[in-house]
């Protein structure tokens, strides 16, 4: 009987030893989100998360996913089961995901409710800063048992973010308007990582206080703010035509100065990695702005001393 016992406890050990446990985590609705074993089968909601996946080696994990998921080009090919209104949750369902991952503001609080309604694994996503597009990458690799590549592309995301605050977090300070959408005018709070962005080159978004995530704006009140910079974003197939009406307004500073700028970027609106990438074309487009700024005071100066100079040459 002893001897029995012995082998069964032999058998478990073997067991759990080959047995590789998903480590819990708690999303960004700090739900603790906890896995039997590492999550094989995906179901992502969320073109940012798709994205982030791929920088872990997961995408091979990901069964289905949502509309505009095209990065990197792996990722077009993946079937949808949702649009920015709607989810086709019967499908998600009979897909059996190990988990569902969420961009939390893309699709809502109900829509993430329903699907743990439904007995599905939910994983919520909403970074908020910078630093919190890390803690996806290492998330993501607690869930799925790619530690290793997590870390990995955790140390390069990090590396190329201390570079870019060693470079740019001393500037001074530009103030910014970023265009959503001309009609309705509509911009981003400080809560959304493109305020981060800004922040990180140095920026003041002029609409950082406002309580919406995403709100609407009139133009009277962009010019009263009279940002400095006002810049768009968007991907290679996006028209910057929607920047051209601010030309009826000259005497915004940033008109003045020509600093009405489109960067032909998509990855300034993704919480991935890939941030990174756009925030370097903003820094410099607001370095450029700085040192037109600095011209400009210059030029200024000049003007006033050689005004001063003359006056006392009148002997005025």
């Amino acid at each position: 009987m002893l001897l029995i016992k012995r082998l069964a406890i032999c058998l478990y050990s073997l067991l759990m030893a080959n047995t590789v446990l998903a480590d819990a985590v708690f999303d960004d609705m700090d739900v603790r989100v906890s896995l039997s074993t590492p999550a094989k089968r995906l179901v992502v909601l969320g073109p940012n998360l798709v994205e982030s996946l791929y920088a872990i080696d997961a995408g091979n994990y990901i069964l289905a996913a949502s509309e505009y998921s095209d990065y990197p080009d792996a990722a077009k090919a993946i079937p949808r089961v949702a649009s920015h209104n709607i989810i086709n949750y019967e499908m998600i369902v009979n897909l059996a995901p190990d988990l569902v991952m969420v961009w939390q503001s893309g699709f809502g609080v109900d829509a993430i409710a329903k699907l743990r309604s439904l007995g599905l694994t939910v994983y919520a996503s909403e970074p908020h800063t910078l630093d919190d597009i890390e803690e996806l990458l290492r998330d993501m690799g607690r869930l799925t048992g790619l530690n290793k590549e997590a870390e990995a592309a955790s140390a390069r995301y990090r590396k190329t973010l201390n570079q870019l605050q060693a470079t740019y977090s001393h500037k001074e300070t530009v103030s910014v308007f970023y265009q959503v959408w001309q009609e309705p005018m509509q911009t981003l709070n400080g809560d959304h990582v493109m305020n981060a962005a800004i922040e990180l080159c140095g920026g003041k978004n002029v609409f950082s206080a406002l309580p919406e995530i995403a709100p609407r704006v009139s133009i009277e009140s962009v010019i009263a703010a009279n940002p400095e910079v006002i810049f768009s974003s968007g991907s290679n197939n996006q028209d910057a035509s929607e920047l051209a009406h601010w030309q009826r307004w000259p005497m915004m500073t940033a008109v003045q100065n020509k600093q009405v700028n489109f960067l032909q970027t998509d990855s300034l609106v993704r919480h991935a990695p890939r941030i990174l990438e756009g925030a370097q074309q903003l820094c410099e487009l607001l370095e450029s702005s700085r040192e037109l700024s600095g011209k400009s005071r210059e030029l200024s100066d000049k003007n006033r001393g050689m005004q001063k100079h003359r006056v006392a040459a009148r002997g005025y």
